[in-house]
């Protein structure tokens, strides 16, 4: 029996960035960010001009589950 899935979220450098409806909108948002880092990076492409690291975050998109809510202790 498959779970439903109802939400999914982005998590980036362990921190939650946002929370999307379904796996279509999550990925769309993630193709727009990679783009916008290429771009970024295409404004600093000039060899020796920086001198700081190159880092990208780590991102993980995966499926919230719903779940019962436990209001006690028992």
């Amino acid at each position: 029996m498959k779970k439903e899935i109802n939400k999914w979220v982005l998590i980036r450098n362990g921190e939650v960035r946002n929370v999307f409806d379904n796996r279509k909108e999550a990925v769309k948002h993630l193709k727009q960010l990679l783009k916008q880092t290429l771009k970024d990076f295409g404004s600093q492409d000039k060899s020796d001009e920086f001198t700081y690291p190159i880092t990208i975050p780590t991102i993980i998109i995966k499926p919230i589950e719903e779940r019962s809510a436990r209001l006690s202790l028992l």
